[in-house]
């Protein structure tokens, strides 16, 4: 990509490449220097379910799905709602380029997870709290 691409026309060649394959959209964001990387995450140009994928190479239930692609990947500065669990909400936010998963209710954290196993010891954590 040119070195003198801005940010979104970036994101718009990243997107194109992909053309709705979650794996080479991994590639894509895989292959950028990691400033480009850290600033694509929490942009306006990716969606949080693209995020989502490049993070924990999984794809998520159809519910998370719905949430994550209405949110912009930079609501994942402060953090977005990935799912419910009881009365326990988790929130998955990005720092740097890791994922973060806050498990919470309203707004007291009752844990953190980093990393790519975040959102399953999150939900294992939500679980076992009730």
């Amino acid at each position: 990509m040119n070195q003198n691409a801005t940010l979104a026309d970036i994101a718009d060649e990243l997107l194109d490449y992909a053309d709705d394959d979650d794996n080479r959209l991994v590639q894509g964001i895989s292959s950028q220097t990691p400033g480009v990387r850290s600033e694509l995450l929490i942009s306006d140009f990716l969606n949080a379910y693209q995020v989502y994928i490049y993070l924990f190479r999984e794809i998520p239930d159809d519910l998370i799905i719905d949430r994550l692609m209405l949110q912009p990947a930079s609501s994942l500065e402060k953090g977005t709602l990935l799912e419910e669990i009881d009365l326990v909400e988790l929130i998955l936010r990005v720092e740097g380029e890791s994922p973060v998963v806050q498990v919470r209710i309203e707004k007291d954290i009752l844990a953190t997870f980093r990393g790519k196993d975040a959102h399953r010891l999150a939900i294992r954590f939500a679980e076992e709290f009730e």
